[in-house]
C-alpha cells in the first residue's frame, strides 16, 4: 500500500508489531518463561526502532510503506 497518510500507515505497522512480536511476547510472559520473554523485549524493540527509522527515511523521500517486512 503506497501513499498512505501518517495515521493509516502508524496504525498498520502498530497492528503488524502487535500481532507479531506483542502476542509472543504475552505468550512467553504467561509461560513464566524469563529468557525466551527477555529475547522477545529486545526483538520488539528492534522492531519498533525499525518501524521509527522507516517512518523517518519515509518523510524524507515523502512515501510511506504499509506492510513492509523489517
Amino acid at each position: 500500500m503506497i501513499g498512505l497518510d501518517i495515521e493509516s500507515w502508524a496504525l498498520t505497522r502498530a497492528h503488524h508489531i502487535v500481532l507479531n512480536e506483542g502476542l509472543n511476547l504475552a505468550k512467553a510472559a504467561q509461560d513464566l518463561d524469563r529468557k525466551r520473554s527477555r529475547t522477545l523485549v529486545y526483538e520488539l524493540q528492534k522492531v519498533i526502532a525499525a518501524a521509527i527509522l522507516e517512518a523517518h527515511a519515509a518523510s524524507m523521500s515523502g512515501s510511506l510503506q504499509a506492510g513492509q517486512e523489517t
